[in-house]
């Protein structure tokens, strides 16, 4: 089950290329779709592959409904705090790890030493769920693989900026955002995470304009130079278009993955964010700007691994001299690996594929009608997004959640899916034929022919 595409989609797709060569069919979508086809006994036992365990009580529920089918529940948690310094075991493992749930799950896959060391010593009963494979979203940036076609203006050497104002600039208010994860019961869990969150919302409420101070005074300094700048998908792009000066060398892109922005630039300025690790693995000379100081540990681990500036002028003095590759430091690749695992020769996603492989065992597999799936996608969400469309219009949030829903999840067309997987087939060495069939709007079955 894929949240975000746009953050999970590559990593998915490697992952289901290794799954494709142990001969397994794979299903690609949205909870939603998993949720209806299992109420409605279309979809027989498999293993389930989610974005996390712990998500409120709807999360809850259909674990109970996967394990009254007989599904094998495998996760690996996609917001991952392993870039954090908090602690971790209060702050990420008790809001985001219900031991009510992981008594469901067979397998949680780690990032690295850290979340397994800390996940096994905090649930010892279930120590043996955990297993130290590695990220396939990392895998990604490990190979640098090809995640789409760049257009000649992202050909040109260019100064990337990634931001990630996941609380001050999302697009759902801060007070959204806490109902939202009050109702999933992150706050229940883990009491001092409200308050974290509040200190996080405040910290970046300064720490944005401070980007929107330095990005203007770049473009206008450096007119020869060109930005791009890559907001993070929850944003709201709009903040940025309305108080940036837009000049001939500035980009805003929010479309395609990091990847695609980190593999062409030749310098990486970004903040905390997963980007600055993302862009340490891809072996890309990365900036951690922190103007102001943090002490609500949120993404901090990040100025251990990369090289920090705490004001502008720092970063025109390195501009005028235009050797970024001083900023590059190959000693912090085993810290690095300890939080994110990348240095082992074999992929996280085959050892993934492999732990899969062997869990298979316990299941007994049914053909799943693929025509009947189709067809009954199709009519379920003319009448589903009709309903809801409706409600939405009548409550005036239409605009607003058919944005976020399009942003998570986009109606992708066959021939990209196609395409993508068909170029990570070289990764996986799987040199059979991939049959791709688009079951739904958020629902993509492969197999191997």
């Amino acid at each position: 089950m894929m949240e975000i595409a746009s953050r999970e989609l590559f990593g998915n797709l490697l992952l289901t290329s290794f799954a494709l060569r142990k001969n397994f069919n794979v299903y690609i979508g949205d909870t939603k779709t998993y949720k209806t086809l299992l109420e409605k006994n279309l979809i027989n036992p498999g293993i389930i592959h989610t974005k996390s365990i712990t998500h409120g009580k709807k999360k809850s529920i259909l674990h109970d409904l996967l394990l009254k089918k007989k599904f094998i529940i495998t996760s690996q948690d996609q917001e991952h705090g392993v870039l954090d310094n908090l602690n971790y075991k209060k702050f990420f493992l008790k809001s985001r790890v219900d031991s009510l749930e992981l008594k469901k799950v067979d397998a949680i896959f780690c990032w690295g030493q850290y979340d397994y060391k800390n996940l096994r010593e905090y649930y010892k009963k279930y120590k043996n769920k955990f297993y130290l494979t590695g990220s396939p979203r990392a895998d990604i940036w490990k190979k640098k693989i090809y995640t789409g076609k760049h257009n000649d203006d992202e050909k040109k050497p260019y100064i990337l900026v990634c931001t990630n104002f996941s609380f001050s600039n999302n697009r759902l208010n801060f007070n959204e955002l806490i109902r939202n994860k009050k109702k999933a019961g992150y706050y229940r869990r883990s009491p001092e995470l409200l308050k974290k969150d509040k200190e996080f919302y405040s910290y970046q409420r300064k720490l944005i304009y401070k980007f929107v101070n330095l990005i203007n005074h770049l473009t206008k300094k450096y007119e020869n130079l060109n930005f791009f700048l890559r907001p993070h998908p929850t944003e709201n792009i709009n903040f940025w278009i309305n108080n940036l000066v837009i000049r001939k060398n500035l980009k805003i892109k929010n479309y395609n993955t990091s990847s695609y922005w980190i593999q062409n630039c030749d310098l990486l300025i970004q903040s905390g964010c997963t980007t600055g690790a993302e862009g340490v693995i891809n072996g890309k000379p990365v900036i951690n700007y922190c103007p102001i100081k943090s002490k609500t540990g949120f993404g901090e681990f990040i100025g251990q691994v990369t090289y920090n500036v705490n004001n502008n002028q720092k970063i025109f003095s390195i501009l005028n001299k235009l050797n970024f590759n001083k900023l590059k430091n190959s000693s912090n690749n085993k810290k690095l690996n300890k939080r994110i695992l990348f240095l082992d020769k074999k992929l996280s996603s085959e050892k993934i594929s492999n732990l899969w492989f062997f869990l298979s065992r316990k299941i007994k597999f049914g053909e799943n009608k693929l025509n009947t799936i189709s067809f009954f996608l199709f009519v379920n969400e003319i009448f589903s997004n009709l309903i809801t469309n409706i409600i939405l219009i009548l409550k005036g949030k239409y605009e607003k959640i058919s944005e976020i829903s399009n942003f998570k999840f986009p109606n992708y067309e066959k021939y990209f899916i196609y395409e993508n997987i068909n170029s990570l087939s070289h990764i996986s060495k799987n040199k059979k034929k991939i049959f791709i069939k688009k079951l739904g709007k958020r629902f993509w079955y492969f197999e191997t022919k």
